[in-house]
Order: C-alpha cells, then sequence, then structure tokens
C-alpha cells in the first residue's frame, strides 16, 4: 500500500477521495474527520489511524498536524489536497 503525507496548519482542511479500506493515520497532531455518507464524526489523536470507508473524506486540522494517508498509488497522486477557502468559512462562521 503506497503512502501520501501531508501536513496541514491548525484550522486547515484537507480534501481526500478515498477508496474504500484506504485508511488515513496521524503521525503528529490532532484532526477532526468526517466522510461521505457516514453520520459519524471522528476526533483522531497522535498515533491513532481509520480505515476509510471509501468517497469524499475531510480532514481539518485543531493544531498542526501531520497525517499519511495509505492507499492505491494511483488515486495518492491526485485526489487530496487543502480547501483553505471552505476552512475559512467554517472559522468565520464557528
Amino acid at each position: 500500500m503506497d503512502a501520501r503525507e501531508f501536513e496541514i496548519e491548525k484550522g486547515a482542511l484537507l480534501r481526500i477521495d478515498a477508496e474504500s479500506g484506504d485508511r488515513l493515520h496521524v503521525r503528529l497532531g490532532d484532526v477532526w474527520v468526517t466522510q461521505h455518507g457516514d453520520s459519524k464524526d471522528y476526533a483522531l489523536r497522535t498515533g491513532e489511524s481509520m480505515l476509510l470507508a471509501g468517497g469524499v473524506t475531510l480532514a481539518m486540522a485543531y493544531k498542526r498536524t501531520q497525517l499519511a494517508w495509505y492507499g492505491s498509488g494511483r488515486r495518492l497522486q491526485t485526489d487530496a489536497r487543502p480547501l483553505k477557502a471552505l476552512a475559512l468559512v467554517l472559522r468565520l462562521f464557528a
């Protein structure tokens, strides 16, 4: 399984277009995770991981956070990106 690593700042939001069985791992920091089609939200801390259900997954950092996304190599090349504008809007209305 290939991995792609990200470092996101406090309040920054990362979108991942995952496949079922991909895994998100927090190397350092704290992150809130929500997945399309899953009514639960998840809070992960340093050293914790979760399996992704597939589809759109959003991760927002509570503080500067390092994440690793493990999954299909081809999808890892293109299907994750920071969402700076959305994170800004969420902070304005928080």
